[in-house]
């Protein structure tokens, strides 16, 4: 039986931090070094070199729009412990990952809230030409309060519901659909002896009037190499994961142990089915925080010296950011299991399962500060791969996503010591496709 190899990314998000709230001050941090400088793009340029040399699908940038300020009602504990900020426009880096690269996917997060939809459309369609058919959308709903302020929302378009968000979503997609679509795929035709560049009837207006969005159109770039960039989700409640199986080809999801990966995987393609697609287009990758050594021991030091380096505050503060509550307003021994919000429940419940019974604000704030909710994973070259397979073949997923510890060496250590031993057990790609967009060597990875 041929075995099935596994998609990976590689998870950033520049420049300090990424799911890990002490990477900045880590010792093998070469991004606040001499070797290299986080506000400089030869570091990203490097990471994406590393990337494409252990024949990842992609690297994938997130994103925010704006400073986390819902602990203590300030922006300045998370300046102070530079949870998600600075935060670099994740475009502009890709522009220069990519001129660098040949295969490697660029893939990267923007807000539906951050942009109209032609402003969007046009900046996509203008990366994946650049790039030859190498760029990933990961399509966002949600924003953060800072954010909102920032992007000048009003109060009600701040408090839209849940469902309401997603409503708008899926016409902010279908507006961009249209626009990429606006251009046929032959409309350039070059014909100088007729003074025609391109067929005027091959261009055409979308003329959208919606409940959210009135554009026009056409684009004004001809159609790009991919069509559409691929795109990207992350959905977690029930609406996030019929979005995500309506729109997206490869989603990504933070859970805690093997049985939430499984019924998250199972849940994600019963509702692609549902929707009409073939559950084998909607590829789902599982978050992972790796620490690779030569030997376990080495390995284990890693992940204890990486642990150590997050203060609780900082954590806590990263934490109340993502739940869009103030935690300040309890103490940090409170269980968090007691916590009665509406709203971030089910973070909570994630929280109280993933550690014990008696987790505190405290503990869960520890553990957000070091990975997010992304698992870590800590042993010799041998033992990572055997847990990444035996994963694989116990929940059904297609892949990971790579949470780095520390810059470029958690990229760099991953693809030395652990990509060989995948590729030999005919696990992760060993080539891409000759002149193939990010599609095409997904679709290929287990044609």
């Amino acid at each position: 039986m041929k075995k099935k190899k596994m998609h990976l990314l590689q998870y950033m998000m520049p420049p300090a931090t990424h799911h890990s709230s002490g990477t900045w001050k880590h010792p093998r941090n070469m991004t606040m070094t001499n070797a290299f400088q986080w506000n400089r793009p030869e570091i990203w340029q490097e990471i994406a070199r590393i990337a494409e040399r252990g024949k990842f699908d992609a690297v994938f940038f997130a994103d925010t729009e704006g400073i986390y300020s819902e602990y203590e009602n300030s922006y300045k504990s998370a300046v102070r412990y530079a949870s998600q900020v600075p935060c670099y426009e994740p475009s502009v880096l890709m522009s220069f990952m990519g001129a660098v690269t040949k295969h490697i996917g660029l893939t990267m997060t923007f807000s539906v809230a951050g942009y109209p939809p032609y402003i969007l459309a046009r900046k996509l369609a203008t990366l994946d030409h650049l790039s030859r058919g190498r760029v990933g959308w990961n399509v966002v709903t949600a924003f953060h309060k800072n954010a909102s302020e920032n992007l000048g929302l009003s109060v009600e378009q701040y408090h839209l519901s849940h469902d309401q968000r997603y409503d708008r979503v899926d016409e902010y997609m279908e507006v961009c659909y249209k626009l990429w679509d606006s251009w046929e795929p032959d409309a350039i035709v070059m014909d100088a002896e007729n003074n025609i560049f391109a067929d005027p009837e091959k261009v055409h207006p979308i003329n959208h009037e919606g409940k959210w969005f009135s554009c026009k159109g056409p684009l004004n770039i001809d159609r790009s190499p991919q069509g559409h960039p691929v795109i990207l989700q992350a959905g977690q409640s029930s609406r996030g994961i019929q979005s995500a199986a309506k729109h997206a080809e490869l989603i990504f999801t933070l859970q805690p142990d093997r049985e939430a990966m499984k019924a998250y995987y199972n849940r994600l393609k019963e509702e692609a089915v549902r929707v009409g697609r073939d559950p084998d287009d909607v590829r789902v990758c599982f978050g992972l925080q790796v620490f690779v050594g030569e030997t376990e021991e080495i390995a284990r030091a890693k992940a204890a010296l990486h642990n150590a380096l997050v203060p609780a505050e900082a954590g806590v503060t990263i934490l109340s950011g993502h739940l869009g509550y103030d935690l300040s307003k309890h103490g940090l021994d409170e269980l968090i299991a007691d916590l009665k919000v509406p709203g971030i429940q089910g973070m909570i419940e994630a929280y109280k399962n993933s550690s014990s019974a008696n987790a505190t604000i405290r503990e869960a704030g520890m553990l957000h500060g070091r990975g997010v909710m992304t698992p870590q994973l800590v042993g010799s070259p041998e033992q990572v791969a055997d847990w990444m397979e035996e994963t694989m073949n116990e929940v059904g997923g297609d892949g990971f996503l790579l949470s780095p510890a520390y810059l470029p060496g958690s990229v760099e250590e991953f693809v030395e010591l652990v990509v060989p031993i995948l590729q030999k057990r005919g696990l992760a790609r060993t080539e891409y496709v000759e002149n193939g967009t990010l599609r095409d060597n997904m679709r290929a990875l287990n044609a």
